[in-house]
């Protein structure tokens, strides 16, 4: 057998894992492929390796027929412990206490307490037992968009600042620079001149300031009916999972959203799809009239009117209609 070629395929299927680890793994395998692939995979579903951040690239292998059929015998596949789905090494984002969790959970997640402002610590969802980990920001940012991962940094901004700070102090960030400010418990000013890069934010819509405009979409509205406008709409995005009662955010993919705590439930109807129903609960057609949920969103603007159809007059259709 070639040794140099199985440790190649090794480092191939498992980019993640340290080459020492590989090689120690080859070596209490005695060089055997199947073997030491399982081996690494033990050690990863029992969290014993420690990731690297950025996976490695993948080697040029020489195709040798007798290897090939071995390198094809193996399931290059692990279990994601949130969604109990398989899929490749590759594809999972590892937590500080070393748990494995598929990228895709962790987007979820970390969306869902971004965007609720829960806190700026992504806390490991690992199913199988409780895990005080997080995920690092290195890992977040590999996995969000630009938009959630600049919201990530502004959360950890904040509370780095608030950690630093006495309770009767009001800090507001700067838009140009996320540099924070202390403008005054009671203060009722609604411009901030940051010191740092001395560019000006709008404090009535928290946006870079708008010389001679008017807050975007604002009209006539006041802040606190903004507000509750605000907060009914994100309600409207907001599920309630039937399980533990945590709050499920979407903002894209299908109807069908997991919980953290592994659950399915319908974005529709708002009801816990068994793994014996699964995607049977939809309906996939677009154009189809019958009694099943659709499986992907049919009108997301309609569902936010729906929500603020009580606020919605002269004075507010401008704002409503800026935020949809």
């Amino acid at each position: 057998m070639d040794n140099k070629l199985i440790r190649d395929k090794l480092c191939n299927d498992f980019p993640s894992v340290y080459i020492k680890e590989i090689d120690n793994a080859l070596k209490i395998n005695k060089n055997s492929y199947t073997a030491t692939y399982y081996y690494l995979e033990d050690q990863l579903k029992n969290n014993s390796l420690k990731l690297k951040k950025v996976p490695g690239k993948q080697r040029q292998i020489v195709s040798i027929p007798e290897l090939e059929s071995i390198f094809k015998s193996v399931k290059q596949t692990i279990e994601c412990s949130c969604c109990c789905e398989d899929k490749m090494i590759e594809e999972f984002g590892q937590c500080s206490d070393g748990h494995l969790i598929c990228k895709v959970c962790i987007k979820k997640h970390s969306e869902n307490t971004i965007y609720q402002q829960l806190s700026c610590k992504i806390k490991c969802i690992d199913c199988s037992e409780k895990c005080f980990g997080e995920f690092s920001e290195e890992t977040l940012q590999s996995i969000l968009n630009e938009r959630v991962f600049a919201e990530y940094k502004n959360l950890k901004k904040m509370d780095e600042i608030n950690q630093l700070c006495v309770d009767d102090i009001n800090i507001k960030l700067c838009q140009h620079c996320g540099a924070g400010t202390d403008i005054g418990e009671n203060s009722e000013q609604y411009l901030l001149v940051c010191m740092e890069c001395f560019k000006d934010t709008c404090l009535k819509c928290n946006q870079v300031d708008h010389p001679g405009k008017s807050c975007y979409s604002l009209g006539n509205v006041t802040q606190s009916k903004r507000q509750e406008i605000e907060d009914k709409m994100t309600e409207a995005l907001i599920v309630k999972c039937n399980n533990c009662n945590k709050s499920i955010f979407k903002n894209e993919g299908c109807n069908k959203v997991t919980c953290v705590c592994g659950t399915h439930n319908c974005y529709i109807c708002k009801q816990i799809i068994p793994k014996s129903v699964g995607y049977s609960h939809f309906c996939r057609s677009h154009d189809c009239n019958c009694n099943k949920c659709h499986l992907w969103e049919q009108n997301t603007k309609k569902r936010l009117l729906n929500a603020v159809k009580e606020e919605y007059d002269s004075e507010t259709k401008k704002l409503i209609n800026g935020l949809l």
